[in-house]
């Protein structure tokens, strides 16, 4: 994930006014099978133009993992006519902002630009997808770039390697869904211009593209100009999609680990498999993690801080700590992580998490905390659609992941159409006891 000083003041400026309805747009696809959506908000003078890439961990080989994130970096290494550093200074000179993300399914590109300037970020992307930098230097510059990010972020970070390598590393077992996005040093390094190369035709061809453009923009205009960007850029063959299979669980295990940069002991527990989008038990599951997780009135906040006080914080929910809860395809998690007191067991904070875990399974949440949840929910939904990047993203995200565009504006529906008894048969069908895998993290660190 990049970064920039910019971004907060073009996140109020792209803002409109509150949308709880759905996001109108159109589509086309380009003859190369690059798909484009396109929303006209003409309320300010801004645009924001999104990439959703069919790639991300999963659909990286075993001794190639980081491929995906590796190449996060790279394209903002310079293209063809674009020297390294160029697409910042060049988009910056015009008041725009930009930043990327990889993810297990997908990775994610945007700007967020004055509407006069959509030609200039329509053919910056252009570049660098028909014709990236891909040399060794640079190679070798962001794979160092990425090791230094996985230092500060996951191996010097409290925690950091249970959240975002061990919980998935065990609780999955098929190599495509257990190793982490940001892969290991000795893939990293093992890894030849070759391969690189080979890896960044294969996955950013332009029919492994969808594109949203969502702002002050003429539909007509756009689609001319995406054409006359884009079009020229072949598409490529790619790998058969990854086999992310996973065999059920194998009853429950509980797996010890020392983080010596922790203050405080950890536990955590996940669930494997989970129901694909779009299900009941889906919606049911994402709704339960918000009643279970979120905020202070959430109940294993209430349970374990404020009432038993043998924890000090609780996170968790349906895809985590492994990606959020809309960002991924079946097989993911549901998870919890809980910071506990050193004279507390985990013996002690298990028991509480199953007792909770068991109540909902038994008889579901109470009428006022559905409401509760369901009143939050949409609030968080309506303020993430009030920008043109959020109402980008959402469209991206479902054209992608659930095969159809259309669904980003069925979606609210569905998660307010769930009922307690949804939720009480989905805690009771995934989050099975017996097929739970506990994580005891003992402190490692100072007091």
């Amino acid at each position: 994930m990049r970064t920039s000083v910019l971004a907060a003041a073009l996140a109020v400026l792209a803002a409109s006014p509150s949308r709880a309805e759905g996001v109108d747009f159109s589509s086309f696809t380009l003859s190369n099978g690059m798909r484009v959506l396109v929303s006209r908000d003409a309320s300010v003078p801004v645009v924001a133009t999104a990439m959703i890439v069919d790639v991300g961990g999963r659909h990286e080989a075993p001794g190639r993992s980081g491929f995906a994130h590796l190449f996060e970096h790279m394209m903002f290494e310079g293209s063809a006519h674009v020297p390294k550093g160029g697409f910042d200074r060049l988009l910056e000179s015009y008041g725009g902002d930009n930043n990327a993300s990889t993810h297990t399914d997908f990775t994610f590109y945007y700007e967020i630009v004055p509407s006069n300037a959509l030609p200039i970020a329509l053919w910056l992307d252009a570049d660098r997808i028909g014709a990236l930098s891909v040399t060794h230097e640079s190679v070798k510059n962001q794979i160092e770039v990425v090791k230094e990010e996985k230092r500060m972020r996951v191996d010097n970070e409290p925690y950091g390697s249970a959240l975002y390598v061990d919980v998935g590393s065990f609780s999955f077992v098929n190599w495509q869904n257990a190793h982490p996005v940001i892969g290991s040093f000795a893939d990293l390094d093992a890894a030849s211009l070759g391969d690189v190369k080979s890896f960044f035709e294969a996955y950013y061809s332009p029919d492994n593209i969808i594109m949203a453009i969502v702002g002050d923009v003429d539909p007509i205009e756009v689609q001319r100009q995406v054409a006359m960007y884009f079009g020229p850029i072949k598409s490529t063959s790619r790998p058969p999609a990854p086999d992310t299979m996973e065999p059920a669980p194998a009853g429950e295990r509980t797996i010890a680990l020392r983080d010596q940069h922790a203050k405080l002991p950890a536990l955590a527990v996940s669930w494997k498999g989970m129901p694909a989008r779009g299900t009941i038990a889906h919606h049911a599951l994402v709704l339960l993690g918000k009643a279970l997780f979120s905020g202070k009135s959430a109940r294993l906040y209430q349970s374990l801080v404020k009432v038993s006080q043998v924890a000090v914080s609780v996170d968790g929910g349906l895809g985590f700590p492994v990606s959020d809860w809309d960002e991924y395809k079946a097989p993911g998690l549901f998870g919890a992580f809980v910071v506990h007191k050193r004279e507390k067991t985990s013996l002690q904070v298990k028991a509480l998490i199953a007792d909770e875990i068991a109540r909902v399974a038994a008889a579901g949440l109470t009428p006022a905390e559905l409401e509760r949840v369901k009143v939050k929910f949409r609030s968080d939904w309506v303020r993430a659609q009030q920008t043109r990047l959020g109402r980008a993203s959402r469209l991206l995200q479902a054209a992608l992941l659930d095969g159809d565009a259309q669904a980003a504006n069925r979606e609210l529906d569905l998660f307010m159409a769930v009922t307690n008894d949804d939720i009480r048969r989905a805690a009771a069908a995934d989050l099975k006891l017996g097929a739970a895998t506990w994580f005891e993290v003992t402190a490692g660190g100072g007091e």
